[in-house]
């Protein structure tokens, strides 16, 4: 098995895990029946504790997934997650998925199909300059922060659950990144590597930013707003991450380009009609 199969695998079963997590966690104010109060209510469901649990399975994926292959490769195949939440939101739902669901599914994965196949993404510098890393991380950094204020200063809802998926999408991006720095540094020199770099610790903060962004955002009342826009969001920074800052890139070229920019196109349409099929089922 070479390492770019290993990476898609890896990948795939992330995409999955993530899927199986967040679905349950989107059912977790449902399944208390109105008894969890406030934002930090969901803390006291089982339900939010088990979608946690799968979710943080799938991330343990895409952190191996990431050791393999390049960070637009892995990225891109984790979109599927919405797919694979498709079967499973109808189960938890007790319907069926409908033709229209299925149509945006195939779509969605023809897409990545292409990417992928057609764009074969090109690994990069596993070891980019720091002010590579401090550049991008400070440009993450003040995105967010902008975020939250446009956030705060909103008081629909909606608003604000479409700016926190945005801020939160952006987080996971990041989160990524720093992944694809960590297992670098575990390549290169083992634990001693890992914990004496800066990748590790930036992972941290940034997992547990993008946690609490997303869980913000799935509270701030319109979820099919939320969802979207962080799905979105996280494949298309980091894939700006992995150009800038790793300098990978696909192996085609020229007008070949073109073909990939539509299908980028067309999957980030999919995903959002998707992300709004699944939430508001």
């Amino acid at each position: 098995m070479t390492q770019t199969w290993a990476a898609v695998l890896l990948a795939l079963a992330s995409a999955l895990s993530q899927a199986f997590g967040t679905v349950i966690r989107h059912r977790t104010k449902g399944r208390a029946e109105g008894r969890l109060e406030g934002r930090l209510g969901v803390l006291a469901s089982r339900y939010w504790w088990m979608g946690m649990g799968i979710s943080l399975a799938g991330f343990a994926f895409q952190g191996l997934a990431l050791g393999f292959g390049s960070l637009i490769l892995v990225q891109t195949i984790t979109v599927l997650s919405l797919t694979f939440a498709l079967p499973l939101g109808a189960w938890f739902t007790n319907r069926r998925v409908t033709k229209t669901e299925l149509f945006w599914g195939y779509v969605l994965a023809g897409c990545v199909i292409v990417l992928v196949i057609y764009g074969r993404p090109t690994r990069g510098d596993a070891h980019p300059p720091w002010y590579a890393w401090a550049l991008a991380c400070a440009g993450g950094i003040l995105a967010v922060v902008v975020l939250l204020r446009l956030a705060s200063r909103r008081r629909r809802d909606g608003n604000r659950a479409l700016l926190l998926g945005v801020a939160g999408g952006t987080a996971f991006a990041y989160v990524a990144l720093l992944t694809k720095g960590m297992t670098g540094r575990w390549h290169a020199g083992g634990l001693v590597e890992v914990f004496t770099t800066g990748e590790v610790y930036g992972l941290v903060v940034a997992a547990v930013l993008a946690l609490t962004l997303q869980q913000m955002s799935f509270s701030a009342g319109e979820v099919h707003q939320a969802v979207p826009a962080s799905t979105v969001t996280t494949p298309v920074v980091a894939l700006g991450l992995g150009v800038v800052v790793l300098g990978e890139w696909f192996t085609v070229d020229g007008p070949e380009l073109t073909i990939l920019a539509v299908s980028l196109a067309v999957m980030v349409v999919a995903t959002v009609r998707l992300a709004h099929k699944d939430v508001d089922a």
